[in-house]
């Protein structure tokens, strides 16, 4: 098997650590900081490799500006930035580096759906 091709429960898991509502096992929860900044400090745990997995599985839909925030942000090829610091290359604040961030990962929960029609709902 490919280690690059990712299972529904991968696809599970991404959105888990997302937070994204539309995960199978989503619990509304206001202001909960998202679950992958527990992951994100140790890159070689299978959990971060996991998630960078199926981050690398959907970065193909993203513009190239939603590509570069979330790399620095998740510390792909490089330790891993704060929103403040994530903003200053781009010239945006940090709030729209939050909001990019947002859309950048709804994206690719949207494309693991479309992949796992009929499995994810």
């Amino acid at each position: 098997m490919d280690d690059r091709t990712i299972t529904s429960d991968d696809a599970i898991f991404f959105m888990d650590m997302v937070n994204s509502a539309k995960s199978p096992n989503h619990v509304p929860r206001f202001y909960q900081v998202k679950p992958y900044y527990k992951i994100l400090d140790d890159p070689n745990s299978n959990e971060f490799q996991r998630f960078i997995k199926v981050y690398n599985a959907g970065i193909h839909i993203l513009k190239e500006r939603e590509q570069m925030i979330l790399d620095d942000l998740y510390g792909i090829n490089k330790p891993r930035i704060t929103h403040k610091k994530a903003s200053i290359p781009h010239n945006i604040t940090q709030e729209r580096v939050r909001q990019i961030c947002y859309k950048a990962e709804l994206k690719i929960v949207t494309y693991l759906l479309r992949q796992f029609k009929g499995i994810l709902k």
